[in-house]
Protein backbone atom coordinates (compact mmCIF):
# COMPACT_ATOMS: atom_id res chain seq x y z
CA UNK A 1 0.00 0.00 0.00
CA UNK A 2 1.24 3.23 -1.35
CA UNK A 3 2.00 6.59 0.77
CA UNK A 4 -1.15 7.67 -0.71
CA UNK A 5 -3.72 4.74 -0.32
CA UNK A 6 -2.57 4.96 3.38
CA UNK A 7 -3.91 9.09 3.01
CA UNK A 8 -6.56 8.24 1.42
CA UNK A 9 -7.49 5.46 4.05
CA UNK A 10 -7.06 8.17 6.76
CA UNK A 11 -9.28 10.93 5.07
CA UNK A 12 -11.90 7.94 5.15
CA UNK A 13 -11.51 6.88 8.38
CA UNK A 14 -11.56 10.35 9.33
CA UNK A 15 -14.78 11.15 7.39
CA UNK A 16 -16.33 8.19 9.32
CA UNK A 17 -15.10 9.13 12.86
CA UNK A 18 -17.14 12.85 12.10
CA UNK A 19 -19.74 11.35 10.95
CA UNK A 20 -19.94 8.86 14.14
CA UNK A 21 -19.85 12.25 16.37
CA UNK A 22 -22.10 14.32 14.67
CA UNK A 23 -24.44 11.30 15.24
CA UNK A 24 -23.21 10.60 18.72
CA UNK A 25 -24.05 14.78 19.48
CA UNK A 26 -27.10 14.95 17.52
CA UNK A 27 -28.70 11.97 20.33
CA UNK A 28 -26.72 13.83 22.83
CA UNK A 29 -28.94 16.57 22.00
CA UNK A 30 -31.85 15.06 21.83
CA UNK A 31 -31.96 13.36 25.36
CA UNK A 32 -31.14 16.84 26.94
CA UNK A 33 -33.74 18.96 25.06
CA UNK A 34 -36.33 15.68 26.29
CA UNK A 35 -34.62 16.27 30.16
CA UNK A 36 -35.26 19.77 29.92
CA UNK A 37 -38.88 19.40 28.97
CA UNK A 38 -39.37 17.01 31.68
CA UNK A 39 -37.87 18.95 34.03
CA UNK A 40 -39.56 21.92 32.59
CA UNK A 41 -42.85 20.47 33.22
CA UNK A 42 -41.95 19.13 37.04
CA UNK A 43 -41.02 22.62 37.87
CA UNK A 44 -44.20 23.87 36.56
CA UNK A 45 -46.47 20.91 38.46
CA UNK A 46 -44.66 21.92 41.37
CA UNK A 47 -45.16 25.42 41.13
CA UNK A 48 -49.13 24.70 40.57
CA UNK A 49 -49.08 22.26 43.62
CA UNK A 50 -47.14 24.96 45.61
CA UNK A 51 -49.64 27.78 44.58
CA UNK A 52 -52.94 25.47 45.38
CA UNK A 53 -51.13 24.63 48.72
CA UNK A 54 -51.00 28.13 49.84
CA UNK A 55 -54.13 29.04 48.52
CA UNK A 56 -55.46 26.23 50.71
CA UNK A 57 -54.02 27.60 54.01
CA UNK A 58 -55.81 30.61 53.53
CA UNK A 59 -59.63 29.62 52.86
CA UNK A 60 -58.03 26.94 55.62
CA UNK A 61 -58.09 30.05 57.86
CA UNK A 62 -61.23 31.27 56.89
CA UNK A 63 -63.36 28.39 57.84
CA UNK A 64 -62.45 29.32 61.64
CA UNK A 65 -65.75 31.78 62.19
CA UNK A 66 -64.05 34.76 63.94
CA UNK A 67 -61.30 34.52 61.05
CA UNK A 68 -64.35 34.45 58.58
CA UNK A 69 -66.25 37.24 60.38
CA UNK A 70 -62.47 39.37 60.62
CA UNK A 71 -61.89 39.21 57.18
CA UNK A 72 -65.57 40.55 56.37
CA UNK A 73 -65.35 43.32 58.29
CA UNK A 74 -61.89 44.11 57.26
CA UNK A 75 -62.79 44.12 53.45
CA UNK A 76 -65.65 46.23 54.52
CA UNK A 77 -63.46 48.67 56.51
CA UNK A 78 -59.92 48.44 57.05
CA UNK A 79 -59.78 51.47 59.02
CA UNK A 80 -62.34 50.86 61.19
CA UNK A 81 -61.11 47.65 63.05
CA UNK A 82 -59.21 47.69 65.93
CA UNK A 83 -55.31 47.53 66.25
CA UNK A 84 -55.50 43.82 67.48
CA UNK A 85 -58.11 43.34 64.86
CA UNK A 86 -56.07 44.57 62.46
CA UNK A 87 -52.87 43.01 63.07
CA UNK A 88 -55.68 39.40 63.20
CA UNK A 89 -56.77 41.08 59.02
CA UNK A 90 -52.99 41.31 58.04
CA UNK A 91 -52.04 38.10 58.75
CA UNK A 92 -54.98 36.64 56.78
CA UNK A 93 -54.69 38.91 53.91
CA UNK A 94 -51.28 38.94 53.47
CA UNK A 95 -50.92 35.80 53.40
CA UNK A 96 -53.20 35.50 50.67
CA UNK A 97 -51.38 37.81 49.08
CA UNK A 98 -47.58 36.40 49.55
CA UNK A 99 -49.39 33.07 47.77
CA UNK A 100 -49.88 35.51 44.65
CA UNK A 101 -46.44 37.53 44.98
CA UNK A 102 -45.01 33.41 44.78
CA UNK A 103 -46.92 32.52 41.66
CA UNK A 104 -46.27 36.16 40.16
CA UNK A 105 -42.65 35.46 40.54
CA UNK A 106 -43.10 31.51 39.41
CA UNK A 107 -44.53 33.16 36.37
CA UNK A 108 -41.68 35.38 36.04
CA UNK A 109 -38.85 32.18 35.63
CA UNK A 110 -41.54 30.91 33.36
CA UNK A 111 -42.94 27.67 35.83
CA UNK A 112 -46.26 29.23 35.87
CA UNK A 113 -48.54 29.34 33.06
CA UNK A 114 -49.71 32.97 32.16
CA UNK A 115 -53.33 32.15 31.55
CA UNK A 116 -53.37 30.38 35.12
CA UNK A 117 -52.23 33.87 36.41
CA UNK A 118 -54.49 36.33 34.63
CA UNK A 119 -57.33 33.81 36.24
CA UNK A 120 -55.83 33.98 39.54
CA UNK A 121 -54.89 37.85 39.25
CA UNK A 122 -58.39 38.74 38.57
CA UNK A 123 -59.05 37.49 42.05
CA UNK A 124 -56.66 39.37 43.77
CA UNK A 125 -58.13 42.53 42.35
CA UNK A 126 -61.89 41.54 43.52
CA UNK A 127 -60.24 41.63 46.73
CA UNK A 128 -58.41 44.98 46.78
CA UNK A 129 -62.17 46.35 45.15
CA UNK A 130 -63.59 46.25 48.42
CA UNK A 131 -63.23 49.72 50.41
CA UNK A 132 -60.80 47.60 53.44
CA UNK A 133 -59.28 45.63 50.88
CA UNK A 134 -57.84 49.04 49.44
CA UNK A 135 -57.11 50.58 52.38
CA UNK A 136 -55.20 47.84 53.16
CA UNK A 137 -53.45 47.74 50.15
CA UNK A 138 -52.51 51.45 50.04
CA UNK A 139 -51.50 51.10 53.74
CA UNK A 140 -49.20 47.75 53.48
CA UNK A 141 -48.45 47.24 49.74
CA UNK A 142 -45.05 48.54 50.82
CA UNK A 143 -44.17 44.85 51.96
CA UNK A 144 -44.40 43.60 48.31
CA UNK A 145 -41.54 43.68 45.60
CA UNK A 146 -42.40 46.66 43.27
CA UNK A 147 -42.49 44.60 40.15
CA UNK A 148 -45.67 42.49 42.11
CA UNK A 149 -47.14 45.85 43.07
CA UNK A 150 -46.69 47.29 39.55
CA UNK A 151 -48.24 43.89 38.23
CA UNK A 152 -51.28 44.44 40.61
CA UNK A 153 -52.24 47.80 40.29
CA UNK A 154 -51.68 47.34 36.65
CA UNK A 155 -54.39 44.53 36.90
CA UNK A 156 -56.72 46.36 39.40
CA UNK A 157 -57.12 49.12 36.30
CA UNK A 158 -57.84 46.18 33.49
CA UNK A 159 -60.23 44.91 36.20
CA UNK A 160 -62.03 47.81 36.43
CA UNK A 161 -62.43 48.95 32.82
CA UNK A 162 -64.20 45.66 32.50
Amino acid sequence: MSLQDWGSLGEVLGAIATVITLVYLALQVRLNSKQMREATLVARTRAMDSTVEAFSRFRQTLVDPQNAELYVRGLASYRSLTEVDKVRFRAIIEEYFFAYAAAFERLKAETYKSSTWKIQISAACSVLENPGGSEWWTERKHIYGPEFVSEVEASIGNSAAH
